[in-house]
Formats: structure tokens, C-alpha cells, sequence
């Protein structure tokens, strides 16, 4: 094993912890950090950093992109022990050097937009229809959320939503943080910790708290809209399909052409 390998696998070894900057603000486009490590992701070359500000794909919101050094990250992960990994394209910068990173920003705020409207969301389909939030997955075409009811009446589903608009238009404040246990007590979560320990919370003004460790919006006004678009069965429950932000707005925009381009042809 030569040097450099050496000093990767010693790296990696002690499973190096990366700063998460993302948890101190959501907003942070670029930084600066350390290559603590070379590896590979499912054989993809990939850099392990002091600190980032790229958030690993983890609780139904996927991992960003964006540039290290002028080279593309088409991916970020995050491994068992709790390693960031950066997935790039191109020659790895050495160990040791000091790079600059570039979040692709737009990506990363429709990211927050529908990880806080999915928030939202889980907390009124339990309020207006009592159904409760099993599983959600914010892909890139679709978002999705899985609730531990098999059927749900149409005018719950509008009810749910109506009110999720409403708390949009309150434009109320989102805070993320780390709670004392003192204070983690007191509080109604909405679902259980996954974790034990550095439990991280996110408070969507008094209306919903539920523990994560994504990113999100600073204030609800910043989703725009949201509207469910679909529901079906699935697996004895119902999968919603719902959209928000920059997303429902093309959408809504791309039907609304369609349906004046049908109307002008008949």
C-alpha cells in the first residue's frame, strides 16, 4: 500500500466527522474546507471534507450537488458511521488541500421547499384527516408522502390542504435546533426520534415540531403554494403525491398552457 492509500484508509478508519454547516444555516451557498480523505461510493471516486455545507441524501430528501474545487459533485452521501461523502467527476484535489465549495442553489431551495411542505403537510393530513405519516420520499419528479390510513375521504384530503395553505399564508417562522433535554420533554412531537441522542428539531411556528435533520425553509411563506395532485393505495395505507415552491408553480403554469392550448384548438 503506498502513502497516499496509507493515509486514506487511516482517514477513514477513524470515520471522520464532518462539520454539518448546513445544521447552523440552511441558506449557506458556498464554504471553504479540508480533503481529510479520498474513497469510493458503489465504485464512484468520492472526498471526505472537515465541513460542508452539502447535505447527504438521508430522510426522504436527496443529496446535493453542486462544485469542489471547479469539479462537478453529481451526488453527496452519507455512509453507515455517519461519513459525508462527496461524489465527483474528474481528478480528486490531494488530501490535505484547502477547496472552495459551490452548492447548485437552485436545486437546494426546491430541496427545502418541499422538505418543509412534506412537514406541513404530514402535520395536517394528521390534524384534518387523522392520518399519520409512515414514510416519505422527495424524489426528483415526484414527491410522495405514505399515511397509515387506507382511505381517505376527498373532502379530508381538501381540508388537510386548505389548512397547510392557510399556515403558508401566516408566513410562519421555522426554527431548527437542538434542543435541551429539559426542553425536548416539554414538546409535542409530531413523530418519535430516530436517534437518542443530538436530537435535532424543527418547529413550524407553534402548529408542528417533529425531529429531523434535513434542511428547510425559513418561514413557510417561502413554499408558495402546496397542492396534493394525487392519492392511491398502497401497501394497505395511502401514498399522497403533492407538490410545492418553484416545482408546483411550473406545474401549474406547464397544465394551465395545455389546457388554454386544448381550449384554443377546439
Amino acid at each position: 500500500m503506498g502513502s497516499r492509500e496509507r493515509r486514506r484508509a487511516s482517514a477513514l478508519d477513524c470515520s471522520p466527522v464532518t462539520r454539518r454547516l448546513y445544521h447552523d444555516d440552511s441558506y449557506l451557498r458556498r464554504f471553504d474546507a479540508d480533503v481529510i480523505a479520498h474513497t469510493t461510493f458503489k465504485g464512484s471516486p468520492a472526498l471526505v471534507l472537515d465541513q460542508t455545507a452539502f447535505y447527504p441524501e438521508a430522510g426522504g430528501q436527496l443529496g446535493d450537488r453542486g462544485t469542489l474545487a471547479g469539479v462537478a459533485v453529481r451526488d453527496t452521501q452519507e455512509l453507515d458511521d455517519g461519513t459525508i461523502v462527496h461524489l465527483v467527476e474528474g481528478e480528486l484535489p490531494a488530501v490535505g488541500t484547502r477547496v472552495s465549495g459551490e452548492l447548485d442553489w437552485a436545486r437546494r431551495r426546491q430541496h427545502m421547499a418541499q422538505h418543509t411542505a412534506q412537514h406541513l403537510l404530514s402535520g395536517t393530513l394528521l390534524d384534518r384527516a387523522q392520518a399519520a405519516t409512515a414514510s416519505a420520499r422527495l424524489g426528483e419528479s415526484t414527491l410522495t408522502i405514505d399515511v397509515t390510513r387506507d382511505r381517505i375521504p376527498d373532502a379530508e384530503l381538501g381540508a388537510a390542504e386548505d389548512l397547510a395553505n392557510d399556515l403558508i399564508d401566516d408566513d410562519l417562522a421555522i426554527r431548527a435546533w437542538f434542543p435541551t433535554a429539559d426542553e425536548l420533554a416539554s414538546m409535542k412531537l409530531r413523530r418519535d426520534p430516530k436517534v437518542s441522542a443530538d436530537i435535532r428539531v424543527i418547529a413550524i411556528g407553534d402548529y408542528d415540531f417533529s425531529p429531523c435533520g434535513g434542511t428547510h425553509c425559513s418561514r413557510t411563506s417561502q413554499l408558495g403554494s402546496l397542492r396534493i395532485t394525487g392519492t392511491e393505495r398502497y401497501k394497505g395505507m395511502t401514498r399522497v403525491t403533492f407538490t410545492a415552491g418553484r416545482k408546483a408553480r411550473a406545474e401549474l403554469f406547464t397544465r394551465d398552457q395545455v389546457l388554454c392550448s386544448l381550449a384554443s384548438q377546439f
